[in-house]
């Protein structure tokens, strides 16, 4: 990593924001990063200049996803709301759940489906529909959710294990994961045949589909709120360490018996992960508010922030990778244009 007196890659080719209040997502419409964050409003910003704030939640915005039509934001708060923010401000409210936070969103632009996290309920919007078409029950509180890449198979982490089920039929069987503990946030690999959850004991879990097989990924040293896959589902990246911690996924055993790759050792715990979509380039984040790119084949670094303030808690590349997004819990956000730098 360069040397913090040297100008990092912000000050050059960046610009920064005030989000004035913390970051919880941050996703891109068309080339437009929209920032949802803890006030309950949206902001959005591009290289060139800012847009006016969307007023969304009546408290914090706890989780967002790109809608399936790719043109707006749905939104989760604990006001108990699900909402569909459109670029010119109009705002649709998708489903009202009163004391229960909307903790989690999954969408996909594939299946057209909207999956939320609801208390310990799933409720499903299929394509078109305003209001849930179907919902699922499970015993516990909801901690994570994922949609496969196809947007049809359903992962749900809760206490004791997860379930997998197909989203868009009410009708769904089940298969049961069983692992104690309690299970949060998910990951299903691209090719479909990994789940992966972050455990409240801090350390992964995960299931091999195709032969049920366990797999226990152990050391770190505080819980995964981040992950993020290559392009190409030979790494996964982990948050939860003072490295991003990335395992193997490119055999017929996954990471079994092979050890992690460590990327950008610091003295401070990494927040965030997000690999860049065209590019083996891993953007991380950490908890003093440093944002780094790393190499995956050698390791080689350019600090983009420095640090100061509060943990990064959102990146997000454009779908082109040409401009990386971060946000921090203390409102401090940037932009990055990769496409000006020198190669």
């Amino acid at each position: 990593m360069i040397a913090l007196d040297e100008a990092v890659l912000a000050d050059r080719f960046g610009r920064r924001l005030a989000c004035e209040a913390s970051v919880s997502a941050i996703e891109w419409v068309g080339d437009v990063a929209w920032f949802a964050c803890g006030d309950g409003a949206i902001r959005r910003a591009d290289m060139t200049g800012d847009y006016k704030p969307l007023a969304a939640h009546q408290g914090a915005i706890l989780t967002a996803a790109l809608d399936p039509n790719g043109q707006s934001l749905l939104t989760g708060g604990d006001d108990g709301r699900l909402l569909r923010v459109a670029r010119d401000g109009a705002v649709e409210e998708f489903g009202s759940f009163g004391r229960h936070w909307v903790d989690h969103i999954a969408a996909s632009a594939q299946s057209g489906l909207i999956v939320a996290g609801v208390g310990k309920e799933a409720m499903v919007w299929k394509r078109g529909a305003t209001k849930p078409t179907h919902r699922f029950a499970f015993a516990s509180t909801i901690g994570g959710l994922a949609l496969d890449a196809k947007g049809k198979r359903l992962a749900v982490t809760q206490y004791g294990g997860a379930s997998l089920l197909y989203a868009n039929s009410s009708d769904s069987g089940r298969l049961e994961l069983q692992w104690g503990g309690s299970h949060l946030a998910c990951t299903i690999a691209p090719d479909g045949d990994y789940l992966i959850s972050a455990m409240q004991e801090t350390g992964l879990h995960g299931w091999r589909l195709s032969d049920m097989t366990d797999l226990a990924m152990r050391g770190y040293r505080a819980k995964t709120r981040s992950f993020s896959w290559n392009r190409r589902g030979k790494w996964l990246a982990t948050s939860g360490d003072t490295s991003a911690i990335l395992w193997p996924f490119d055999s017929k055993t996954g990471p079994m018996g092979q050890r992690p790759l460590l990327l950008g050792a610091s003295e401070a715990l990494v927040s965030r992960v997000a690999f860049h979509p065209r590019q083996d380039i891993l953007a991380i984040g950490y908890a003093d508010g440093v944002v780094a790119l790393h190499n995956v084949e050698d390791d080689r670094a350019l600090e983009v922030e420095r640090p100061g303030g509060e943990a990064i808690s959102a990146l997000s590349w454009r779908g082109d990778g040409s401009v990386l997004a971060w946000g921090a819990e203390d409102g401090r956000c940037g932009l990055l244009d990769i496409g000006s730098q020198p190669r």
